[in-house]
Parts: structure tokens; C-alpha cells; sequence
């Protein structure tokens, strides 16, 4: 089946599917949302260990390898960057295409397996994912987005620290990570049972994220240091390359004054090429935010979207279908010619 030109796009990219006023959120549609002290605590532990483990990680890796404990070898780096292509699909093509956007429809089999994978990445639940990206839509570089980073006063310093807020600082901030009436954002994922399985096993997902990487340099090196260093690479230094260098700059980068701005949308998206491989196209973050329900990213032959050639493959196999892109009319509408300083202007306004 071939892709939907979609009609039905929405000229404004304030699309956020299972959107629902507070006060008509039903009964029991967010069975396991918790607040007050003890979720105040298990965000920290999670924001600490999400800021700290990868980065130490990394540092304990480069010290062993210094001190001559091992050599690093193929098997390492095939697990590193075999986890982080394999968390990417998951997070990319199903927490944020399919999930938060409804870009596509995917076999139950399909859809199961990336929730599985994007809950290895180290982001957090699938649903939660969903919630926040659907806000982040909503509010995008106004108060109420989790993650902007233009919610801060002028000046180089406080730019610096909404660079920072965006990257990573805002998993610190309560009203970022569990904002009051947070579950209206996806009454419809709360109703799909595998997704709601899937997020309240969430941390044997994310171990399993440490533990199958560990398993496989295990039995590839036939020894208990394999496993260690398979678990290290695959695991948190993984983490390290996809959240902390590459996926977060979508939040940082991709809404900072680098890259280019074809389409005239509210906020301050962008382009940025040196993204688009390791991210699979998100970071062609201007005609995202311009058409958040398509399910491809590239709107011309030279953008490179990876995830929408996976989505294709897929189609070919029977897993995907309904892939939505915009109508060209309204790419056309929606472009603008305009010099980048004066739309960071006119975005500022």
C-alpha cells in the first residue's frame, strides 16, 4: 500500500492525536500515573542516573582501555552501534512516528516489538514518551513545553542554559517531567493494552537493554570480561552516543538558530543535515514540526530519512500501512523564503 497523501493534515502543527480537555479525561483511562513524594523520588533517581551513568561509563571504558585491561575489538563496537540502531528504530519509528503521532498503522507483532525497543533506549516509558512529545507539540518553544530552550530571559548565559534545559536539564524539573493532567495527552495509548503492558514492565525492558548486549559479547568472547565489555558498549556507552550526542539534539539543536527554516511554522525548528543518519531523519526537525503527522521526514530527494526507508521495507513485508504524508499543495503553502534572521524574528514575536 502506498503512502496517504493526507488531505487531512492539519495547516497548523498543532496535531496531537488522543488530545483531550482535563476535565473530560475518563475515569480510570491513566490507571498507573502516580504523584506527590514518591514520585518526586523516583524522577530524581531516574534523572540521575540517565544524566550520570552514561557519561561515567564512558570515562570507566576509556580508563580500562588506557590500562591495557582489553583491546578493543569488533565485537564492542558491532554492539554499540547494532543496540543503538535497533533503540533509534524503536524510539523514532515507534515512540515518536507511530506512537505520539499516529504517522502510520503497524501490525500488532510490529508495534509490540518497537515499544520493546524504544524501552531499551533509556528515555523512559512508551506512554510517558508519548505524553510528553504530545505536549512538547502543543506548547512548542512557548510556556507548557517540556524541553524548550527559549523560555529563558536574553543574553548568552541564559541561552547557554536554555541550550542546556532542552538537552538534558529538563528531566530535573518537576513541571517537565510530570506536569498536573499530564495523562490527557493519550487516553487512546492508555486504552491499547500491549502499550500499557509494555509500560508497566518498563524497567525489565530497560535491563534487558543491558542485559542482551552483555549476553551476546559473553558468548562471542567465551568469557565473563566479553560479557562485562558487552554489556558496557551495548549498554550505557550506547546510552551515551544515542541520548546524550545524538537524539537529545533534537530538543537542543533543532530548536536553536543552526540550520535552515523552509517552512514557516510557531516555533523555531530546524534543519540540521549532521543529525539526520544517527537520529534516522528526525532531525530534519523544520518539516517535522511543519507536518508532525507525516511519517517521513524528507521532503527532498537529498534529506536523508532512514526511518522512512525502515517504514518502507516494512510496508513491503505487510507490517506497515496508512503511511501519511502531506499534500504537496500544502508544502507549498506552508514555504517560506524568507532570510533565517528574520524568521528567528518574526518566531520571537
Amino acid at each position: 500500500m502506498h503512502a496517504i497523501e493526507a488531505e487531512s493534515l492539519e495547516d497548523t502543527e498543532l496535531d496531537v492525536p488522543g488530545d483531550v480537555p482535563e476535565a473530560e479525561v475518563p475515569e480510570g483511562a491513566a490507571p498507573c500515573t502516580v504523584s506527590g513524594p514518591t514520585a518526586l523520588v523516583a524522577d530524581r533517581v531516574f534523572a540521575f542516573l540517565v544524566t550520570f551513568l552514561p557519561p561515567l561509563a564512558v570515562g570507566l571504558a576509556l580508563v580500562l582501555l588506557g590500562l591495557g585491561w582489553y583491546r578493543l575489538s569488533a565485537i564492542e563496537l558491532g554492539l554499540m552501534l547494532g543496540m543503538h540502531l535497533l533503540c533509534v528504530i524503536g524510539v523514532e519509528l515507534g515512540f515518536h512516528r507511530l506512537f505520539s503521532h499516529r504517522s502510520y498503522e503497524a501490525h500488532r507483532a510490529a508495534k509490540v516489538v518497537l515499544a520493546v525497543l524504544g524501552s531499551m533506549a533509556f528515555e523512559g516509558p512508551v506512554i510517558w514518551w508519548a505524553a510528553t512529545h504530545r505536549k512538547h507539540h502543543r506548547y512548542s518553544d512557548k510556556q507548557g513545553d517540556p524541553h524548550s530552550p527559549h523560555l529563558h530571559p536574553a543574553g548568552a548565559w541564559h541561552v547557554f542554559r536554555g541550550f542546556v534545559h532542552a538537552h538534558i536539564g529538563w528531566i530535573w524539573v518537576p513541571a517537565s517531567m510530570r506536569p498536573p493532567g499530564w495523562a490527557r495527552y493519550v487516553t487512546d495509548l492508555y486504552r491499547d493494552s500491549d502499550l500499557l503492558k509494555i509500560q508497566l514492565s518498563y524497567f525489565a525492558w530497560l535491563a534487558a537493554g543491558f542485559v542482551i548486549p552483555g549476553a551476546i559479547g559473553g558468548a562471542l568472547h567465551g568469557s565473563w570480561k566479553g560479557a562485562f565489555l558487552g554489556m558496557l558498549y551495548g549498554g550505557p556507552v550506547r546510552v551515551f552516543m544515542m541520548n546524550h550526542l545524538t537524539y537529545w539534539c533534537i530538543n537542543s539543536v533543532t530548536h536553536s538558530r543552526l540550520g535552515s527554516r523552509p517552512y514557516a511554522t510557531s516555533d523555531r525548528s530546524s534543519n540540521v543535515p549532521l543529525l539526520a543518519i544517527p537520529t534516522l531523519g528526525q532531525s530534519w526537525h523544520n518539516n517535522h514540526h511543519a507536518f508532525p503527522s507525516a511519517s517521513t521526514m524528507s521532503h527532498a530527494w537529498w534529506q536523508i530519512d532512514i526511518g522512512d526507508w525502515i517504514l518502507r521495507a516494512l510496508e513491503c513485508a505487510n507490517l506497515v500501512s496508512n503511511r501519511r504524508r502531506p499534500a504537496g499543495h500544502r508544502m507549498a503553502k506552508k514555504k517560506t523564503y524568507l532570510p533565517r534572521s528574520k524568521m528567528n524574528h518574526e518566531s520571537d514575536g
